[in-house]
């Protein structure tokens, strides 16, 4: 089999996908498409070389970058709790660990990726996007750097751990990394963008894919059908494949961690050729690991342990008053520019007027600006004051209506009528169900147009209401009216979670409903106190939904009578329990995975407390997995007994 002749192949196949659906390439591109039946022999011949070949299962190509198509990942993708100080990180280890080895590896500052395999070979590449759902840019992906269209070892220098937990190479399960743009690129190639991990989001998904080979993913897990007893054999694994991976370490002592923490902060993360905003520590065993279990998609045996925030000395040249889509109305300062972590910083958080108050802040005033978490921007200290403090408005700057104080927050109470209320509500609406094409001008536009007051009445707009508010054409118009009735059928806690109700979002939504309050008429009948008996809820949060339930029962009303459905949770005979697998079925896993959440059930990529049932090839397993459900008590099952729960 020729490697040569299989690349050259599957090259010429994807160009002329691109060019058949209309892509814009470049001129030497456009040169080499192919006539229908050129194409069919050259996709013959990749046939009979490599019949499992990745360019072979893309079936078309997207046409817009906002039109990439909608994936699913089978497990939920989720995130890691933070601390920021050697005293939190400490206390997080003694809560948890029991004298265990530690894990640590650099936290990359890039985008979230999942590479599915199957026996070996990458099919799918999915986005994080809303964790649940992402986008499929499996034919950029392949291109990058650090990514394996199959998972081969080399034989020659195989260590003796992979070759136990390699499985004959015939992989099936997926890799989850991050994709980076590395310094050096982008100082050469991209110094017009703001910074590496801005630079990286908008090559990764060109639909012409050009400089996508620019970009790196470095993995960090796996998932499927290997089993591993450590993160150091797991991480050893991506090794033996040869796919990319961030640096990585084992510790004894908590105190080594804080010590190579703080040598990394203060001068090994300059030196290196891609941005890191922390550490990830984990418990190196993974059993001992997984019998913690998750809370909220976040595991508790594992902590994100970020860096200081850069700081820089600014002068604040104006407070800016911004009103949200809940009618609070929050300071804003407009700073001299100042570069932090790659972005030129113009404006920063001021929080609300206790914080102006405590700080001594007016305009004039010498600060330190630092970005929370490097991501959003904020006033950190006062360096020299004006011994003044900015005047609170007394009336809204967007509707003019006076204004309460509630609490520390200053808030407009006028929420029917403030325009940007009404248009904070429908870019939350539109950010939640995830509509394509909808951007903030459009949103603005119609706003002010009068065309739409509520989330309801973007459901009685037509075509023509679009093109004509916005100038975008019938076709551009056409495009955006679909993409909106694509997304009509909206899961309970996504359509709660998106009435932008103070306090409420989707996770609280589903903890209400993991507690028995599963569909919309439940929610109607429940009131804060109600709500408050639930775990994690607290009464505050529970009068805010009570109050925003009564408040928003005109707009549900409405959303229902103009067609938008609302998909309750699936009840079946799995219904409120959880699943895990360890070890190779003989069942496709994603078989099992989907008959467990067609049946209501809900899958779990880790051991805890909370899970119900252990799907285990074999019942002599001596799995990490297998270990942590037998400590907890966790019933284990093998494919005949989970088939006879679906019966």
């Amino acid at each position: 089999m020729s490697k040569k002749r299989i690349k050259e192949l599957a090259d010429e196949l994807l160009r002329a996908k691109y060019t058949y659906y209309n892509i814009k390439l470049p001129d030497a591109v456009q040169s080499l498409t192919l006539t229908d039946k050129v194409y069919d022999a050259r996709e013959n011949e990749l046939r009979s070389l490599d019949p499992n070949h990745w360019a072979l299962k893309i079936v078309g190509a997207p046409q817009t970058q906002s039109e990439w198509k909608k994936a699913k990942h089978q497990i939920p993708m989720g995130s890691l709790n933070k601390v920021n100080t050697p005293t939190e990180l400490t206390k997080w280890y003694d809560d948890v660990c029991e004298e265990e080895e530690m894990f640590v590896s650099e936290k990359l500052d890039g985008l979230s990726i999942e590479c599915i395999y199957e026996n070996g070979k990458l099919v799918q590449a999915i986005t994080r996007g809303s964790g649940a759902e992402g986008e499929d840019i499996t034919v950029n992906v392949v291109k990058m750097d650090g990514v394996i269209s199959e998972l081969k070892l080399d034989n020659k220098n195989l260590t003796k751990m992979a070759a136990v937990i390699a499985q004959n190479s015939t992989f099936t399960g997926s890799l989850r990394g991050e994709i980076i743009m590395k310094k050096s690129i982008h100082k050469k190639y991209f110094a017009d963008k703001a910074n590496p991990r801005n630079a990286a989001s908008g090559v990764s998904k060109r639909l012409d894919g050009v400089d996508v080979d620019k970009l790196t993913i470095l993995f960090y897990q796996v998932l499927g059908d290997v089993d591993f007893k450590s993160e150091s054999e797991q991480f050893q694994w991506l090794l033996d494949h040869k796919v990319g991976i961030p640096h990585y370490w084992a510790f004894k002592k908590i105190d080594d961690v804080n010590d190579h923490w703080r040598t990394y902060q203060d001068t090994k993360r300059d030196n290196l050729d891609y941005d890191i905003d922390g550490l990830v520590i984990r418990i190196n065993n993974m059993a001992a690991q997984m019998s913690l279990g998750d809370k909220d998609l976040r595991p508790l045996g594992a902590i994100a342990f970020k860096f200081d925030n850069e700081t820089r000395e600014s002068t604040i040249r104006d407070i800016i008053w911004q009103v949200g889509n809940s009618g609070r109305v929050t300071p804003v300062a407009v700073v001299d520019p100042v570069l932090l972590v790659g972005a030129t910083v113009t404006r920063a958080s001021l929080y609300n007027i206790a914080y102006i108050e405590e700080l001594g802040l007016d305009i004039g005033a010498t600060v330190l600006v630092a970005r929370a978490n490097d991501v959003i921007p904020r006033i950190d200290k006062l360096v020299k004051g004006t011994k003044t403090i900015a005047k609170v408005p007394t009336h809204c700057p967007e509707c003019n209506r006076i204004v309460d104080m509630q609490g520390e927050n200053l808030v407009c109470t006028n929420t029917a009528k403030c325009p940007a209320q009404i248009v904070g509500r429908l870019k939350n609406w539109i950010k939640e169900l995830n509509v394509l094409e909808w951007g903030d001008t459009l949103i603005q536009k119609i706003v002010d147009a009068g065309k739409v007051n509520t989330v309801a009445d973007l459901y009685k707009l037509t075509v023509d209401d679009l093109a004509g508010v916005d100038r975008m054409g019938k076709k551009s118009a056409q495009k955006c009216y679909d993409n909106l009735w694509a997304a009509k059928e909206v899961a309970l806690e996504v359509f709660l979670g998106a009435l932008s109700i103070p306090l409420v979002g989707q996770s609280t939504i589903k903890a209400i409903m993991k507690d028995g309050c599963d569909t919309l008429e439940k929610f109607g009948q429940l009131n804060a106190d109600a709500f408050a008996k639930v775990p994690s809820i607290g009464l505050v949060k529970a009068e805010s939904l009570a109050k925003g339930l009564k408040a928003n029962q005109q707009i549900i009303l409405e959303l229902l009578a103009n067609g938008i459905k609302v998909r309750d949770i699936t009840v079946g005979k799995l219904t409120g329990k959880s699943f895990a697998i360890t070890g190779t079925l003989s069942i496709k896993r994603n078989i099992v995975e989907s008959t467990i959440k067609d049946h209501g059930g809900e899958m779990k990529n880790s051991v805890g407390k909370n899970l119900t049932y252990l799907i285990i090839a074999d019942p002599q397993s001596t799995s990490s997995k297998a270990q942590a459900a037998r400590s907890l008590g966790i019933v284990l099952i093998n494919e005949q007994q989970f088939l006879n729960l679906v019966k």
